[in-house]
């Protein structure tokens, strides 16, 4: 059905073939299409005219992912221990305590 609608629709032509569309669904929906429609506004349309503009697409979406996903995590991770030790230094005072017990 993707298929079809993007070489009926988005005039894809060379979108044939059940390796592609193996590619086409491992790359997912969000990413085989809607995620490549266009850059940060709706008329500022991609022109992906082939199976291989939208793979180049999806590959170079990938390795900007994976250049900054360790710091992200990284970040991410140090943000919640820095808030679990807060909530704990809370939870020890006994102003809170008495509260929590109520509820």
């Amino acid at each position: 059905m993707l298929m079809k609608h993007l070489r009926d629709d988005h005039g894809m032509k060379d979108l044939y073939g059940s390796s592609r569309k193996i590619r086409l669904r491992n790359m997912g929906y969000f990413h085989g299409y809607k995620g490549y429609r266009y850059i940060r506004r709706p008329d500022a349309k991609l022109e992906l005219r082939s199976f291989a503009d939208l793979e180049y697409v999806y590959h170079f979406d990938a390795r900007v992912k994976s250049a900054f996903y360790p710091q992200i995590m990284y970040i991410e991770t140090a943000l919640k221990n820095i808030i679990l030790a807060r909530i704990v230094e809370n939870l020890q005072d006994p102003s809170l305590s008495s509260f929590l017990k109520m509820a």
